[in-house]
């Protein structure tokens, strides 16, 4: 059984002036069996360590001022800023802590060490900086609210790599570094207000950029999920997609030979490329193609994402839809890697009809070859591709029935399609999706079930 036990104080103290000046000032100070024994300089309540959280927001109701009096298209204007702390014990319930596991072997059960335990290990702290702006105008016929945000986590959970020969892959540290700066903003707005006829339009976007700071003393972290290598470094943005590029496929014999590349098999060995091999880019120029070669090949994190959305009444009809839309984010197509691999006995695509079989051909698909000796399926820029979509989410037309029963308050009859179509250029089927829960997971397409479209009839009554 997990047992795992936390506790928590808060103090608060508002403040306002003349219904348009207000000040916020929040402390929190949290406690969590999950973290370690051993976490210096920090508040210590009979030996209990705390993380002390304290914030303070400030605003300012300027549609209050005088100086806004008589202003006729204005209704509302406030200016918000905000700083403080922020922090989690989402670390495991015991990570902080040595324990054993049983474990196994031949026929004999025993207990072996089940991780390395990090007595100090504490909670992520996560500084925020906001300011933001909401705004009303038109007789609040038009709304805007914008944020800008800068956020610097310290203490970042990494996993960090071991040496082979403790037994253990990673330990868990506070060792990362990271920020994060983006900007959120969201308009709504009434088009057309003319008796019985009403368009609401309403529009949100959002863009976030990350970049890490800090590492633990490692220059980058690698990971493999689900054969996609992911790289953290510093300097860039977390969990990029890290592998070959390539440039075509040889023609011919002669064409990789001139090239002078070698090629590093999965035995460690140096071979020459063929003709139907896969173009990688010697990025280091020693004429071999290694694991020295690889470098930041696609990244999941979009440029910007939003929804637009869009309501039309008129007398008792309803018509309602929601789009949302993802730009720049790049996926890695696994389902493809499986299927264009030509190295095994697997069904292939419709891809494979095109690949290289003869000296001379020109193609953008290698030669098919039992086991892959030259590597031609590793993890490179062919499975990587745009994730960019703008997807109709939800339409939805409705009628309110005009009731005269005493007992009947209202009465709806409706229709409700969902994701009824994708504007995308992915191969897969679905651009919107995230293999796990993992944050490697995100942008990996392993081949999940895609958002089926769906249509609803149905009445709502009410009493």
């Amino acid at each position: 059984m997990v047992r795992w036990a936390s506790g928590t104080g808060y103090f608060n103290v508002n403040y306002q002036a003349h219904d348009k000046y207000f000040l916020s000032f929040n402390i929190a100070a949290d406690a969590s069996s999950r973290f370690g024994q051993d976490i210096p300089e920090v508040l210590n309540v009979n030996g209990v360590k705390m993380a002390v959280m304290p914030s303070i927001a400030a605003s300012w109701l300027v549609s209050s001022e005088d100086f806004m009096v008589g202003n006729s298209w204005i209704e509302n204007l406030k200016l918000r800023a905000s700083y403080g702390l922020t922090g989690n014990d989402d670390i495991g319930n015991y990570s902080a802590k040595s324990y054993y596991v049983s474990q196994n072997f031949l026929g004999r059960q025993g207990l072996v060490r089940g991780n390395i335990g990090n007595t100090a290990l504490k909670w992520e702290n996560n500084t925020k900086f906001n300011v933001g702006i909401d705004a009303s105008f038109f007789k609040e016929r038009l709304n805007i609210s914008l944020d800008l945000y800068h956020n610097k986590i310290t203490d970042m959970l990494i996993y960090e790599p071991l040496l082979t020969a403790t037994g253990f892959g990673y330990a868990l540290s506070n060792g990362g570094d990271m920020t994060n700066k983006g900007l959120e903003l969201a308009i709504n707005g009434r088009l057309i207000n003319k008796g019985e006829l009403k368009w609401d339009m309403g529009l949100t976007f959002g863009l976030n950029r990350n970049k890490i700071s800090g590492l633990g003393g490692n220059a980058q972290l690698l990971t493999d999920y689900s054969g996609a290598t992911i790289v953290t470094q510093i300097g860039q943005a977390a969990n990029l997609f890290y592998g070959y590029k390539t440039n075509g496929v040889y023609e011919s014999d002669a064409t990789s030979i001139a090239a002078g590349l070698s090629n590093k098999t999965a035995d460690g060995a140096y071979i020459p490329f063929q003709g139907g091999d896969m173009k990688f880019v010697d990025l280091n120029g020693d004429k071999k193609i290694d694991e020295n070669d690889r470098q930041v090949i696609g990244n999941p994190n979009p440029d910007f994402t939003g929804a637009y959305s869009n309501k039309i009444s008129y007398n008792r009809w309803s018509l309602d839809a929601l789009f949302t839309f993802s730009y720049g984010n790049d996926i890695y197509n696994s389902t493809r890697a499986a299927l264009e691999s030509m190295s095994g006995y697997n069904n292939q695509s419709l891809v494979a009809v095109n690949r290289w079989r003869v000296d001379g051909q020109e193609t953008a698909t290698p030669r098919a070859s039992w086991g892959d000796p030259s590597r031609n399926a590793r993890f490179s820029d062919r499975w990587i591709e745009d994730g960019s979509y703008l997807k109709l989410r939800s339409l939805s037309l409705s009628y309110n029935v005009k009731i005269k029963a005493a007992f009947i308050r209202s009465a709806t009859v409706y229709a409700i399609a969902n994701n009824l179509f994708t504007l995308t250029d992915y191969l897969g089927y679905d651009p919107e999706f995230s293999a796990a829960s993992s944050v490697f997971a995100r942008g990996v397409d392993t081949g999940l079930e895609p958002g089926f479209k769906s249509v609803n009839l149905g009445v709502r009554i009410g009493l």
